[in-house]
Order: structure tokens, then sequence, then C-alpha cells
């Protein structure tokens, strides 16, 4: 297995955690529409990767990521395209009758299938209906959709509440029409919570059709597996005792810390001749993590784009105390609120932090900590100070 901090992870370098695996294909397999449920950097995207490269027989899957668009019909227009290039509609009857109505707005006919240009003036999610309720011949579509939440955000953005509200009812519709549903299912995820997005434009109930799909951090067994897979790419072992000391100092075990942790003892290593690795060169390793800002500073960004005013003030500061002091109360959160005059809404940006992965008040209701150690140094270091 290789060092992937940067791209998802695929092939030979995906951590297969068959349980997760058996979970999404019992899901898939019962007909659901899913939604993947998990904080950034967990390993969202790699799933569906997996997914793609490995159907079961008379599936297919399609991985269209929508994190640019920000008009409803053009996110149709996309996932049209899409579809047709793959062999779930080229040879359906339906579908080449359709095409050849609509010929005259084809932009290009090429080995991989056709694609349609943009025009505002068709509508693109009547498109896409037609396609998907052409017979299949007992194949399944699955339609994966990568920074769904994302591209709601978008619209929501540049043509307000009521756009979110009604892209949100489109897909609802369409994953419940008759002709479609036994034959096509979707799964959602994004760097952010859909939940949290459209709780904030009360329209929980265009997504209550999605089964919940959890990805949670690796098992201390999992995790020290993983480290085994990585050590053989690199010129150096680590002693059971230091994979423990590894584990322990990242608490929070996700792929891609323990992919920074190695890369960082891997330049140690080589760069500085390092003879043996110890506690104190983890302790480095560490350190040098945290210098690069690269890997953190979405963290920060994602609040700054997410909350504007004194929302964003209010989470900052929640925060900043969690990272200053190592956790918040509820009464110090209640009094940021009334502070930035968030009594009435605290709770949901309270919400949005545990759902993206910021704190959790696993071991104490009234106390919220930071999931990661590394996170919170980080944040101490560069944004609270």
């Amino acid at each position: 297995m290789k060092i992937r901090t940067g791209n998802p992870a695929r092939g030979s370098d995906f951590f297969n955690r068959k349980n997760l695996i058996q979970k999404a294909w019992d899901l898939i397999e019962s007909g659901s529409h899913i939604l993947i449920a998990a904080p950034r950097r967990v390993g969202k995207t790699s799933l569906m990767y997996f997914l793609l490269d490995h159907p079961k027989e008379n599936y297919t899957f399609l991985y269209l990521i929508t994190e640019s668009v920000n008009n409803e019909n053009e996110f149709f227009r996309r996932v049209v395209n899409k579809v047709l290039k793959t062999d779930f509609v080229q040879t359906a009857q339906k579908v080449l009758a359709f095409l050849q109505e609509n010929k005259p707005i084809i932009k290009k006919v090429g080995p991989s299938g056709v694609e349609f240009g943009v025009n505002e003036e068709h509508n693109y999610r009547e498109m896409l209906g037609k396609i998907l309720a052409s017979p299949s011949e007992g194949k399944k579509l699955i339609i994966m959709l990568d920074e769904f939440p994302e591209t709601l955000e978008n619209i929501i953005e540049d043509e307000g509440a009521g756009a979110g509200k009604h892209f949100l009812q489109s897909n609802r519709e369409l994953r419940q029409e008759a002709e479609i549903s036994d034959q096509v299912q979707f799964i959602y995820t994004g760097s952010i919570g859909l939940e949290n997005v459209v709780s904030q434009l009360n329209a929980v109930n265009t997504i209550d059709d999605l089964v919940r799909l959890k990805i949670p951090p690796l098992t201390n067994n999992q995790a020290g597996n993983m480290i085994n897979l990585l050590l053989e790419n690199v010129d150096f072992d680590l002693s059971d005792h230091l994979i423990e000391y590894i584990l322990e100092k990242i608490e929070w075990l996700i792929p891609f810390y323990i992919q920074l942790v190695i890369q960082e003892l891997k330049y140690l290593y080589r760069d500085e001749a390092t003879a043996d690795i110890s506690e104190e060169t983890v302790d480095q390793a560490f350190r040098g993590m945290l210098e690069q800002r690269q890997h953190f500073e979405h963290w920060h960004t994602r609040l700054r784009a997410s909350f504007k005013g004194k929302d964003y003030s209010f989470v900052k500061n929640l925060l900043n105390i969690a990272a200053e002091t190592g956790f918040i109360s509820s009464n110090e959160i209640y009094d940021l609120a009334v502070k930035y005059e968030k009594e009435d809404s605290f709770k949901t940006f309270v919400g949005a932090l545990i759902y993206d992965g910021y704190i959790n008040n696993h071991d104490d209701p009234g106390k919220y900590r930071y999931n990661s150690p590394i996170l919170r140094m980080w944040w101490r270091q560069n944004v609270a100070n």
C-alpha cells in the first residue's frame, strides 16, 4: 500500500474494510438510496471508487463529482451526459429513439457516447427521467454523486433558498418515480453534511427517503494493520510499541492522519538519516505534520465559506476555546450564543461542527472536545492565536 495524502485511494492503495463494504452492498441490494455520512478525510470518495471498480454482476456504477455546479438544470445535464456513457443505456431501444428525437441539441457523438450541450431552454431533469425509465434488461444503475451538498450550497448562494428547496424536491421526485426506482439507485456524499444544509432550509422531508451509511474511524486493529501495509513500501520498520504510541497520539484513527504520520517518518528517515525510529522521532514527525498547512487549512476555510458575520465568529470562538483549554462546556457554548445573539440557532451550528468532524461530546454530554488532537494542535497554533 502506497501513501496517499492527496487523491482518494484506489486499487491496492485502498484499505479494504470488509464490514463497511458489506454494509454498502447490503443497502444497495435492498434497493435503498444512500447518504454516506462521515466527516471529511475518512474515505468516502475512496469507498465509492472501490464500488465503481468492483461492481457485482448486473450492476453498473456511475461516479460524478458536482462540486462546481451552481444550477439545477446544469446538474441534471451533467448527470444525463454521464448516464448516456454507461452500458446501462447504450443499447436500450427507448434511449436510442429518444436520442434520435433530440438529435438537434446533441453537442457531440463519440466512441464513449453522446453529449448534450448547455441549453437553458431544455429541461434536462425531464430528459434524465425518460432515459432512466428505459427498460434495463435486469440491470441496475447506481448513480454516485460526490460533493452533492456543495452543489446545493452553490445553488442557494446564487439563486436563493427557494431554488435550493426545488433542487432537493426534484431529486426526491426522480428517486420516487415508479419506472425508475426499481432499476436506479442514488448514493450521495460530500465534504460537508447534507443533513445540516437541508435542516437550515427546513426541508428535511426532501431527504427522508435516504438511508445513512456511516463511515466510522478505524478500530485499533484496523489502524495497526493499515500501518503495517504502509510499512511495506518504506525503508524503515516500527515496533509494536511504536505503532501503539502512534495510534495513541492520533486518537481519531482516520486513514488520512495515519498516512500523514508515516509520510513524515519517511521524510525524517530519508532526509535526516535517522538510524532508528523512536518515540522522539514520532513526536518530531507530528510536529512536521502540523507545519504542512495545506493538509489542515481546509478545516478553517470551510468555516469561512459556510458561516458569515456573527455565525462565523460564534463557531470560530467556540473552536478556539476548545483548542486552548481542551474542551468547551455546554454552558460556555450557551454564553457564546448569547454574546453573538445565536440563542435560537446555536444548536444547529454545534450539530454542524459535530457532523463535519470538528468536535464531539462522547465522553461527557456536557463537554465538547476535538475529535482529533492533531487538528486541535493545528487550530491552536494557526487559528486561535
